[in-house]
């Protein structure tokens, strides 16, 4: 069974570069370390480290078809809640550069930096990463993650700033600020600093769907990070 889907209009789609993008949702529900309360795609089904979502044949077969008809020049991966969760991203990634196509992940960082799931994510030419919270109370409300994992915001920086410092590719750095868990003035002056300490190549500041912070506040957000 095919469990991929591709964005209708990523045969004229562009990137920043005037590569023709094929966008491609490798997951048909959301698998996820988190259970974000802003997340757009609503509930996490299955929140976990890893997720099988069964074999995976029948949709590389699918990606291979649609390779060969739009011809795209780079290949971007995403999904229903962290790719890096999927057990077959390996596989999926090879694949697409079977076809001497680059890859780019999708990701919300925490696992970049973790054994297993640094070296999948570290296969891909160009990784576009986000965080945002970075005190503990307001990470374990925010993102809601399973007790038993022990994820932390402590171990999510430390992933980032591992897998940035050793990734040869291109890294592009998404800070996203929800409206009373990472806009005031001391946590601002934190993620500047955790900032600091990562590799990046290109960074983007920029608020959640929901509970968004406002444009007047994004422009002060800016300027104190000096962009």
């Amino acid at each position: 069974m095919n469990y991929f889907t591709f964005k209708q209009d990523d045969v004229v789609q562009t990137d920043e570069d005037g590569r023709r993008v094929l966008a491609v949702d490798i997951q048909p529900e959301k698998a996820c370390i988190f259970d974000c309360v802003v997340c757009t795609r609503g509930r996490t089904k299955y929140q976990g480290e890893w997720h099988d979502f069964g074999p995976v044949e029948d949709s590389l077969a699918s990606l291979r078809a649609k390779i060969a008809q739009d011809k795209p020049d780079i290949v971007e991966l995403y999904g229903q809640g962290d790719i890096l969760a999927n057990i077959h991203l390996g596989e999926i990634i090879d694949c697409i550069h079977a076809h001497g196509l680059p890859v780019r992940l999708i990701t919300n960082c925490y696992l970049l930096g973790i054994d297993g799931h640094m070296e999948v994510a570290s296969k891909c030419e160009e990784v576009v990463g986000a965080f945002g919270i970075i005190d503990e109370k307001g990470f374990r409300k925010y993102h809601r993650p399973l007790p038993e994992l022990g994820f932390t915001a402590e171990k999510q920086t430390e992933s980032i700033v591992r897998f940035s410092q050793q990734y040869q590719g291109k890294f592009k750095l998404r800070v996203f600020f929800s409206k009373g868990f990472n806009d005031s003035d001391e946590q601002i002056e934190q993620l500047r600093a955790i900032i600091a300490r990562i590799r990046y190549d290109s960074l983007w500041v920029v608020p959640t769907k929901k509970l968004g912070v406002s444009p007047e506040r994004m422009e002060e957000i800016r300027a104190a990070l000096g962009l």
